[in-house]
C-alpha cells in the first residue's frame, strides 16, 4: 500500500519534513520559492476539497474516470518540471503568500486528517476519490514538493 497523508505515521512522516523546510532553501528543479511552494501545495488541498474552485479547466464527467485511472489510480509520481493548473501556479492564479510562518501553519493545518470525511471527496477533475486514494495522490504531491527543495 502507497503512504497516505491521511494515515497518522506517515502524516507524522511529512509533518516533520514540512518543519526541516527552511525559508531560503533552494529548490533543486522549478522556479518556486520554498514559501510557494508551501501556498501550492495547501491551494491543492483547497481545490481538491471543494473550497478553491477551478476556472482553468473542465473535465465533463464522463472523461473523470479516465483521469482518476491515469493520475490517482496508475499514477507513478510526479515529475520535476510537470505543468500545473493555473489555480496552483505561482505566476498566475494561486492563492498569494502571506508569509513563510504563515504559510506554513496554514499547509499544517490543511494536512491535519482530522479535516477530511474518511468516505472521500468530491474532486473537481477525478471526481469521486476513496479517501485512500485522495490520501496517497496528496502525498505524492507533497513528497514531490519536499523532495524539490531537498527535504
Amino acid at each position: 500500500m502507497a503512504a497516505n497523508f491521511l494515515d497518522p505515521s506517515d502524516n507524522q512522516a511529512l509533518t516533520s519534513r514540512l518543519f526541516r523546510l527552511m525559508p531560503d532553501a533552494r529548490p533543486r528543479w522549478g522556479t518556486m520559492t520554498a514559501g510557494q511552494m508551501l501556498v501550492h501545495c495547501a491551494d491543492q488541498l483547497r481545490v481538491s476539497t471543494g473550497v478553491k474552485r477551478l476556472y482553468s479547466m473542465w473535465v465533463p464527467g464522463f472523461l473523470k474516470p479516465l483521469l482518476k485511472k491515469r493520475f490517482v489510480t496508475h499514477f507513478q509520481g510526479f515529475k520535476p518540471g510537470m505543468k500545473t493548473l493555473r489555480e496552483l501556479d505561482s505566476r498566475r492564479g494561486m492563492t498569494p503568500p502571506v508569509s513563510f510562518a504563515a504559510d506554513h501553519a496554514t499547509l499544517l493545518g490543511l494536512l491535519s486528517p482530522a479535516r477530511y470525511n474518511m468516505r472521500g471527496i468530491e474532486h473537481p477533475l477525478f471526481g469521486h476519490l476513496s479517501a485512500q486514494e485522495f490520501g496517497e495522490i496528496t502525498w505524492k504531491h507533497l513528497d514531490h514538493h519536499l523532495r524539490q527543495f531537498g527535504v
